[in-house]
């Protein structure tokens, strides 16, 4: 029988072998840099969008009806929805900007992509056409609202393939008993005298689920745009769906206790007293608050910003100076207390690095979500003596609005062909990401700061206090000064603080008996205080572990893990984590000691609770390891018919069953990972050997195709090594685990010859 490394090693010969004849037969040619674009060529009358209309037809610009139609019988909602960023969506210059490129570059039916969510009126009106004669926007009436009533209550199908994924009708404001839309002008009194056929036009089901905000908050630049590839852009669905907000997912660090979906967070229930939709005096906001502080500012509407600006720092994110390491001795001091001062036995001058642990708790998607080439978030860090004065300060802003270039940041770097860096979200010129780095949802990043302990004039102890902030600017200064510049306008972007941390250091000479009463670990911080000083000391070390697992220093995290463990032995996750950095290491030599220890800690997990999926999950993927794989695939099948939506569960059972040699239930599992996430590379890849073996063609050859599309370009990655080979200041942020200090390369910015050109 053969083993699943060898079936794996397989699959890939198999598929990379006919990826270069397929692309030799396509005619594709490759340069040096790995590229193979194509003159692309749009789909009409909606491509490069994947947005449909019922009837295939387009729909005219009179047949949808602007938002004021709406608002004597929806005044609060009308009010809300008017300073939205969907609203805004088609006229805001930050968007406007990249779109106008595109325009002037490609084409206006290139700007379909775009368009589909941001101008979907543009779009289905068939405006944007080659030939029209437009030359910029607006180009209808309707523009200056964006996504309107109209569109939204028009769309009655949804797909998760992204970039404006959704199937839109004409719209109508009266439905007969079966669904069907009545067209035509109606009057209020019309509409009130049949409000259930007025329900059934403007108001399904599809429209309270996730999968409709994925229509649009899921985005693709496909071949028809960039003559190249499918490319991947933000995912906010996909980082929903498998957190754990969703219920979908077995495999998140933490869970909430009920399923969570968009519109808890982004359609919030509030009070209403001019709406004819409320119910009990309560509707949901049309508001749709999220991270976007320029926008509203732009446009005057302070309400918005104030409500946005109060969401970012509703504990989206927490951060905690965890620890402090003494460089010359390695030395841990962990967990630092927040309530009292920290003793540390240092000589003056020695140097030590504060670790600042950044957690993303209640946004159930990445942070920074979207788009991370434009936005900007960072840690703050800061230690300064009693008397103010600075010690070490990293994340300050300059003069002139820019950030330290030395900063801790969060963000993506994209390159297209030849290496240069994309600075106006040019994102069909796309070849790779250089980095991309943020935090996901329920997980922690570590930051690490160096400092040296100064001397105490008055040679007793010195006091050192330390401060720690995570800031939020919507976009980075160099993009607004040139959007602004380029609209003769002026506006201050807001920073947000999204959480903050301090720490209060009392230093003494080694040699000297430190103070008893003085300890490095004490009671929690003050962000945590909602919990028990057990549950949240536990999960200060949870959070520390999961950043240390994020950045590959599992040995580390797996000590983490254990004393969180021992803070909180009643739950069986800290177990488990402990595990899954044992199994991450993968160095399981003659004795197979990690393997052992992953297998026990599992075991005792699951004596703590036999029934919790997560546990269940890793069993069968120790289980596996041991070489035990029939056993694993009992597990499996059964995980995978209690959360039929995981789409890892179902994959590793495919996998499983692949080496069992059962090939047709291996083939089942894997098409539920690709219904549930069509874009996955890798369950294309293995099914299409599953389909050549089983002699269906047409199956296998489109199989190929999709993981041909939907994969990482191999050949790219030497695009991203040329960048950092000629920007070796960029080199440290690409580092999973590094340290920022004063010798720290200041990475400047890449702009003029440095970036995509911008006609």
């Amino acid at each position: 029988m053969l083993t699943l490394r060898f079936r794996l090693i397989l699959a890939l010969s198999i598929c990379s072998a006919v990826a270069l004849a397929e692309l030799t037969a396509a005619g594709g040619k490759r340069d040096d840099t790995g590229d193979a674009r194509r003159t692309p060529v749009p789909v009409e009358p909606f491509g490069p969008s994947n947005a449909r209309t019922e009837s295939g037809e387009l729909i005219p610009e009179s047949d949808f009806f602007p938002a004021s139609r709406c608002a004597s019988c929806h005044q609060d909602t009308h009010a809300a929805w008017s300073q939205s960023l969907h609203r805004n969506a088609a006229r805001e210059p930050f968007y406007r900007e990249s779109a106008d490129i595109l325009l002037r570059t490609r084409g206006i039916e290139f700007t379909r992509h775009c368009e589909s969510c941001h101008t979907p009126i543009a779009l289905f009106s068939g405006v944007l056409t080659k030939g029209s004669g437009l030359t910029q926007a607006p180009f209808t009436k309707l523009d200056d609202e964006g996504v309107t009533c109209s569109v939204c209550h028009s769309i009655v199908e949804a797909r998760v393939d992204g970039t404006g994924s959704f199937t839109i009708r004409r719209p109508a404001l009266l439905a007969k008993e079966d669904g069907s839309p009545i067209f035509g002008e109606f009057t209020d009194a019309q509409i009130l005298a049949d409000v259930p056929g007025h329900k059934r036009a403007v108001m399904r089901p599809l429209l309270r689920t996730p999968e409709f905000c994925a229509t649009c908050h899921k985005v693709v630049a496909p071949p028809d745009l960039n003559g190249y590839k499918n490319i991947k852009g933000f995912t906010a669905y996909d980082e929903w769906q498998q957190s754990g907000a969703s219920h979908e997912s077995v495999q998140p660090f933490y869970r909430r206790e009920a399923r969570t979906e968009c519109r808890a967070c982004h359609m919030p229930r509030i009070e209403s007293l001019n709406d004819r939709a409320a119910k009990n005096r309560m509707i949901a906001s049309h508001r749709w608050p999220g991270a976007n502080t320029a926008a509203p500012l732009f446009y005057g509407q302070t309400e918005q910003a104030a409500l946005t600006e109060s969401f970012l720092k509703s504990n989206v994110l927490a951060v905690d100076i965890f620890a402090l390491r003494v460089e010359g001795t390695g030395e841990l001091i962990a967990p630092l207390d927040a309530s009292s001062e920290n003793v540390i036995t240092v000589n003056p001058g020695e140097e030590v690095v504060a670790e600042v642990v950044a957690a993303n708790r209640n946004a159930a998607h990445s942070f920074p979500p979207e788009v991370r080439d434009l936005y900007e978030s960072w840690v703050e860090f800061e230690a300064f003596e009693q008397s103010g004065k600075t010690i070490f300060h990293s994340g300050y802003l300059e003069p002139d609005g820019m950030l330290d270039e030395s900063a801790h940041v969060y963000k993506a770097i994209l390159l297209d062909e030849s290496g240069r860096v994309i600075t106006r979200h040019q994102i069909w010129t796309t070849n790779i990401k250089a980095y991309d780095n943020s935090i996901q949802a329920g997980r922690s990043d570590v930051a690490r700061f160096r400092f040296r302990i100064p001397e105490s004039r008055a040679g007793g102890p010195l006091t050192i206090k330390l401060r720690a902030r995570i800031n939020y600017r919507r976009f980075n200064q160099e993009y607004t000064n040139y959007v602004l510049m380029m609209r003769d306008a002026r506006l201050a972007i807001p920073i947000v603080r999204m959480a903050e941390a301090t720490v209060v250091l009392r230093t003494a000479v080694k040699g000297r008996e430190a103070d008893p009463s003085a300890s490095a670990v004490g009671s929690p911080p003050a962000q945590s205080s909602v919990l028990s000083p057990q549950s949240s000391r536990a999960r200060r070390w949870n959070d520390y572990g999961i950043a240390l697992l994020e950045q590959a220093q599992y040995g580390g995290a797996s000590e983490a893990f254990r004393r969180a463990s021992e803070s909180d032995p009643s739950d069986p996750n800290l177990l488990v984590n402990a595990a899954i950095a044992e199994l991450r290491t993968e160095r399981y030599g003659p004795e197979r000691e990690q393997l052992r220890r992953a297998s026990a800690l599992v075991d005792r997990a699951l004596r703590l609770d036999p029934l919790r999926a997560r546990s269940r999950y890793w069993r069968a993927i120790v289980l596996r390891s041991e070489g035990k794989p029939m056993e694993a695939a009992e597990v499996l099948s059964i995980l995978a018919k209690q959360h039929p939506k995981d789409r890892e569960v179902q994959r590793q059972l495919g996998q499983t069953l692949y080496s069992l040699g059962r090939i047709d239930d291996a083939r089942v599992a894997l098409e539920t990972v690709v219904a549930i996430e069509p874009q996955d590379a890798n369950a294309h890849q293995l099914l299409a050997p599953i389909y050549a073996s089983q002699g269906r063609k047409a199956e296998a050859e489109r199989a190929r195709a999709l993981y041909l599309q939907w994969r990482d370009d191999p050949m790219a990655n030497p695009i991203a090594a040329r960048f950092f080979a000629a920007h070796p200041e960029w080199a440290d942020e690409r580092v999973t685990s590094h340290t920022h200090g004063l010798d720290s390369a200041r990475r400047s910015i890449l702009t003029g010859k440095l970036a995509t050109p911008v006609r």
